[in-house]
C-alpha cells in the first residue's frame, strides 16, 4: 500500500541512483547485502554515483527553478542506536546532473544492521508558485531510497580500550569491564567504553582477530557480547528512572538500552524483565546467554 503525501511529490525516475560501492584497500566493489569481515576497527568508505534532474523535480512539484533542494544521505545504526548525516549537496535547477556520493563511516558508531538512507528534501520553497499542492514545509521529502547492511554479529558494538587493570579501580584478574554513563539522555558513544585487560591475551588477540576470527576467537567474542549484552540490560533494570517507552534523544544511553531490551527480549516488557532481575537474577541471566546464542558457533 502506498503512502499518500499532503503535497505534490515527482516521479521517481527524476533521481536514477547507482548501486552503494565499497572501497576496500584500494579496490571498489558492490555493497554486499552483508558484511562479516567487518569489525569495530573498520572505517568504511562508501560511494555512490547519482544522477537528478533538479529543473524538472521542481516543476513536477509546483516549484518555481528558485526553490532550494537538497539531497543528503543518513546513516543509522541498530546496535548503537546512533545516526547521522553522512552526506549532503545542494541540487541546482538543471538536468540531469551528476553527482557522486562520498564519505566514510567510523567503525566505532556502527553495528548490528546499517541502514543508509538517501532523501531529497526541500529546503526552501523559494518564491510563491503556481500550484497550491506544492511542498510548502523545508524538511519534506520528495524521493527517499533506503538500503540496509548487516554488519559482523560478533564484533564488539561498543568503543573499547585495552589497558592495564593494575593502573584501574577494578580486579586485576578481570578480563574486561563494561563503564557506564548514569545520564540517560547522554549519548551512548561518550558514555558506554568497554575497558579490555591487557593481561587477558586471549581476549585481545580475539579482539584484534574480530575480523577474520578462527573458532576459539568466536567463542571469546561470543562470551564478551553476551556479557556487555548482561550488563546494559541490567543496568536498564535496575535504574528506576528509566522508562522504555520515554523517547530518548537518538543516540543516548536510554535510547540505547530500549533497543537492547527490545532486541534481546521482543516480546517480554520491561516490568516483566525487572521483577525477575529482584526475584530470580540467575533465570535472567540464562534468559540473556539464550536471546545471544552463547558460543552457538558459526
Amino acid at each position: 500500500m502506498s503512502r499518500a503525501y499532503p503535497f505534490r511529490r515527482p516521479p521517481d525516475d527524476v533521481v536514477t541512483a547507482g548501486p552503494w560501492l565499497r572501497v576496500d584497500a584500494g579496490d571498489t566493489g558492490e555493497l554486499p547485502s552483508d558484511l562479516p569481515d567487518w569489525d569495530y576497527e573498520t572505517v568504511l568508505p562508501l560511494r555512490r554515483p547519482i544522477s537528478i534532474d533538479g529543473l524538472r523535480a521542481r516543476r513536477e512539484c509546483g516549484l518555481r527553478d528558485d526553490a532550494q533542494l537538497v539531497l543528503s544521505v543518513i546513516w543509522a545504526s541498530s546496535s548503537s542506536s546512533l545516526r547521522g548525516r553522512a552526506w549532503q549537496f545542494p541540487v541546482p535547477p538543471a538536468d540531469a546532473a551528476e553527482y557522486r556520493i562520498a564519505f566514510d563511516l567510523p567503525g566505532g558508531e556502527l553495528g548490528g544492521r546499517l541502514d543508509l538512507e538517501t532523501v531529497l528534501t526541500l529546503r526552501s520553497p523559494g518564491t510563491a508558485s503556481g500550484s497550491a499542492a506544492a511542498p510548502s514545509r523545508p524538511g519534506s521529502v520528495l524521493w527517499r531510497d533506503t538500503r540496509s547492511v548487516m554488519l559482523q554479529v560478533d564484533a564488539v558494538l561498543f568503543p573499547l580500550a585495552v589497558v592495564d587493570f593494575e593502573h584501574l579501580p577494578y580486579p586485576t584478574g578481570a578480563a574486561w569491564h563494561l563503564e557506564l554513563g548514569h545520564d540517560l539522555e547522554a549519548q551512548a558513544l561518550g558514555s558506554v567504553l568497554l575497558l579490555v585487560n591487557q593481561r587477558r591475551e586471549i581476549v585481545t588477540d580475539a579482539l584484534a582477530a574480530a575480523a577474520d576470527p578462527a573458532d576459539a576467537d568466536r567463542r571469546v567474542l561470543s562470551a564478551v557480547r553476551t556479557d556487555v549484552i548482561r550488563s546494559l540490560i541490567e543496568r536498564a533494570v535496575v535504574d528506576d528512572e528509566f522508562d522504555d517507552e520515554f523517547e530518548y534523544p537518538t543516540g543516548s544511553v536510554g535510547a540505547l538500552f530500549a533497543s537492547v531490551l527490545k532486541t534481546t527480549f521482543p516480546d517480554r516488557p520491561l516490568e516483566a524483565v525487572r521483577r525477575e532481575r529482584d526475584h530470580d537474577p540467575a533465570l535472567l541471566s540464562t534468559r540473556v546467554q539464550s536471546a545471544t546464542d552463547l558460543l552457538a558457533g558459526p
